[in-house]
């Protein structure tokens, strides 16, 4: 801790405990930490000088870390947890203007009931006849309530991490009481909702999300595009559309432009920057982004100098401080990781790349908009690589040179986009027709972004078995090129770089390779008590249904990752039974995220349709040049050596659920898919059909008692049967269901209970 400032000491230890906390210590285990902070503090007295001191620091900081998280964890979660599941008349207070959902309305409130929890909640409101609520109306209603740290039936910390300890579904009217006296704290919510208001004015219809989202950080109308928001992600810009120290350090670029730097604009810059962050909602990475610069722009008021370290760490210390379960926030570590990556590597990366340049006079400032932005993506990447890699199962290659073709832009956007809504308050038709030009950058953001994620190796995915060992080994040649750098100073962070690309190179070939030798793989994901599963063979794919239910995550992007990660970036057929939202929810997602050459639907697609899914899919696959099939009759398909053999059973059943059945076969080897039918369809499938032989079943309707008929079972004598299930409040499956398969000799595999299911089959079937 040699060097390491007091503030810093303090700051890590506190925070190293709060981590340690949500990720590593078991609930109850208060006391071993306490112990373990004093056989630190102990061996500090075996240390000399400022190392001493610095250690007690660290501990004393360590236990306080422990304690703070355990206490809240008594105050919050654990006081929540005995109204789980009742039905109670509330009183609460707004906290947010509405988020309107399709089907539904999200409320955002503090609970004030004598009864209940002060603390923050989000409720669910079917109403159609909702009163005209902002922050800071008094309401009261009637909600069945439930943890906010479960979804599903799986623990996260997405809500809590966010403060927001209760969830629950309105039941009945909500009812307007009053105004709370103090509303006037809503005032920068009061703003940014008339500025997410003006935008929606002044800009046209197809950038308007996309600068709500930019300027007022409203996500609503920016995720429905799902298109953009996809290649966004892909391409490493999805920063730019989250309000982060990029957009407080342009705001403040701006201010110090307008009122220069003198200590008294340094004070009214960090009242404005305040107001942005609450305006935008305070997301956490806006908050580390507050905190940073307010430190920054105080340093020389209060006569200190400004320090990294000690910045960085004191700013996560205040978040963790007035909410310890932000731990688990992912944005929250991505930003903190992306500027400890900066702080450390960048400037190191600049001097590498600005000295390779050797550019004319004239063009030495676009060279050093190239150096300074290549220099601060690749710093980035350092540490936030394990992250991605993690929660998102991908890692982008894309984000440097993206960044060097946007962030002009997205400068430009931002600035010009304040302007232009002010300019609104004056003159809206001139404001419209300059938010008509700006609209232009937007669209050319949008068209590099969706061209770019098209390209072949866009983003490595971490599911492949060779990405974890390339992660390791990039890491360790870094850590050689630091320790080596000391001893030849000539050596610059382009050789560990090399070493990298070299690597993944390698990573790339080898997967083709397993690709290319794939005998036939059937993969059946894990997406809840829906159904998505994925069949490939050399370099052919095939998938059959892309839905998911009960699940947290979306049926497109798992997939999605499964099959990049084994080597495939197109899909040849896909294949919708029905139409329902736990079959074909994340179809538009894999459109967007692959290219399909060809979607087979069934005849009757307009009537399995669940709220407008059809039209969506549609709208998807022409915008992506997908080729549409309609089933009318039995019809067969080949994909390389996979060949499908499809059912059409609209005209066997009553139910909405009849659409397409199918065998699909690699080989000898069969496997039988049915969708939601019934069991009189499955009779008539089985008359009109020889389906003897098969080695596979999808157990239909996910082991519901209205399906897998006795007459199914008899003839098709499954090998193995797999039921994809999960969190649902219907008993699937049911135990009828599993002791007739059991009667029949199948070997059960379920989703629920295995997670993702792959079967390889070996050559011949």
């Amino acid at each position: 801790m040699r060097g390491v400032r007091k503030l810093a000491a303090a700051s890590t230890g506190y925070c190293a405990a709060v981590f340690a906390s949500h990720y590593l210590l078991p609930e109850g285990q208060l006391g071993g930490a306490l112990v373990l902070c004093i056989i630190v503090l102990l061996s500090a007295f075996l240390m000399h000088g400022n190392m001493r001191l610095r250690i007690v620091i660290f501990a004393v900081a360590a236990a306080l870390g422990f304690s703070h998280y355990a206490v809240n964890a008594g105050l919050t979660i654990e006081r929540c947890e005995p109204f789980e599941g009742s039905k109670m008349q509330l009183s609460a207070r707004v906290t947010d203007y509405p988020d309107e959902r399709s089907g539904f309305t999200l409320l955002y409130v503090k609970i004030t009931d004598e009864s209940v929890p002060n603390v923050n909640a989000t409720m669910f409101c079917y109403s159609d006849e909702l009163p005209n609520l902002r922050p800071g109306d008094e309401i009261t209603f009637t909600a069945k309530l439930r943890s906010a740290s479960e979804r599903y039936g799986e623990e996260t910390d997405t809500n809590i991490s966010k403060g927001v300890y209760l969830c629950g579904s309105v039941e009945g009217n909500v009812e307007k009481t009053g105004l709370w006296r103090a509303s006037f704290v809503y005032f920068p919510k009061y703003i940014g909702h008339a500025l997410h208001t003006e935008i929606g004015k002044v800009f046209p219809d197809d950038t308007s999300h996309f600068m709500k989202a930019l300027l007022a950080g409203y996500k609503g109308d920016y995720y429905n595009d799902d298109r953009l928001y996809c290649a966004m992600n892909i391409a490493g810009l999805a920063h730019v559309v989250a309000v982060s120290g990029m957009h407080v350090a342009f705001l403040v670029g701006v201010l110090q432009i307008v009122m220069g730097k003198t200590r008294r604009a340094g004070i009214i810059c960090i009242l404005l920057v305040w107001i942005f962050v609450v305006m935008v909602g305070m997301p956490l990475s806006a908050v580390r982004a507050g905190v940073m610069m307010s430190m920054i722009l105080l340093a020389p008021v209060l006569g200190r100098i400004n320090d990294r370290p000690t910045t960085l760490s004191f700013a996560l210390a205040l978040i963790l401080l007035a909410n310890p379960f932000a731990a688990g926030s992912v944005a929250l570590q991505l930003s903190f990781g992306a500027v400890a990556g900066m702080f450390l590597f960048a400037s190191p990366i600049y001097a590498a790349i600005d000295g390779k340049l050797n550019l004319p006079r004239l063009l030495a400032p676009i060279g050093n908009y190239i150096s300074a932005t290549l220099a601060s993506s690749l710093s980035v990447t350092v540490f936030t690589v394990p992250l991605l890699a993690v929660h998102f199962g991908y890692v982008t290659l894309l984000a440097p040179v993206m960044n060097i073709l946007c962030l002009w832009a997205i400068s430009v956007l931002f600035t010009g986009g304040f302007i232009i809504c002010a300019l609104g308050l004056i003159s809206a038709p001139a404001a419209s027709f300059f938010a008509n030009i700006l609209s232009y950058l937007v669209r050319y953001i949008a068209l590099v972004v969706e061209d770019a994620v098209k390209l072949p190796y866009a983003a490595v995915y971490t599911e492949n078995r060779y990405v974890p060992v390339w992660i390791a080994a990039s890491y360790a040649a870094f850590a050689l090129y630091a320790v080596i750098k000391r001893k030849k100073p000539k050596l610059t962070v382009l050789a560990p770089t090399a070493v990298c690309v070299i690597l993944l190179i390698g990573v790339f070939s080898l997967t083709a390779r397993d690709a290319r030798n794939d005998d036939g793989t059937i993969g059946i994901m894990n997406v809840g008590n829906g159904q998505c599963i994925a069949v490939t063979q050399g370099g052919s794919a095939v998938v059959i249904d892309c839905g998911s239910h009960g699940v947290i995550g979306n049926a497109g992007n798992m997939l999605s990752s499964y099959l990049h990660a084994h080597g495939h970036d197109t899909v040849d057929c896909l294949v919708l039974t029905h139409l329902h939202k736990d079959h074909a929810s994340g179809v538009v997602r894999l459109l967007n995220l692959m290219s399909v050459k060809t979607l087979v639907l069934p005849d009757n697609a307009q009537d399995t349709s669940s709220d407008g899914m059809l039209e969506g899919i549609l709208a998807a696959a022409s915008t992506n040049g997908t080729r549409i099939v309609y089933i009318t009759q039995d019809t067969n398909i080949t994909a390389g050596e996979i060949s499908l053999a499809v059912y059409e059973s609209s005209e066997l059943g009553q139910r909405s659920e009849s659409g397409i059945m199918l065998t699909a076969s690699v080989g000898e080897y069969d496997m039988l898919v049915t969708g939601d039918v019934e069991k009189t369809v499955e009779r008539e499938l089985v008359k009109k059909h020889e389906l003897e032989g098969t080695e596979l079943l999808i157990v239909p309707h996910h082991g519901s008692k209205y399906s897998t008929s006795t007459a199914l079972l008899s003839e098709t004598q499954p090998q193995t049967a797999v039921i994809s299930t999960g969190y649902n409040t219907y008993g699937h499956p049911t135990q009828e269901t599993l002791e007739l398969l059991r009667k029949y000799g199948a070997e059960i595999m379920r989703t629920d209970e295995q997670g993702r299911i792959v079967i390889h089959i070996s050559a011949g079937g």
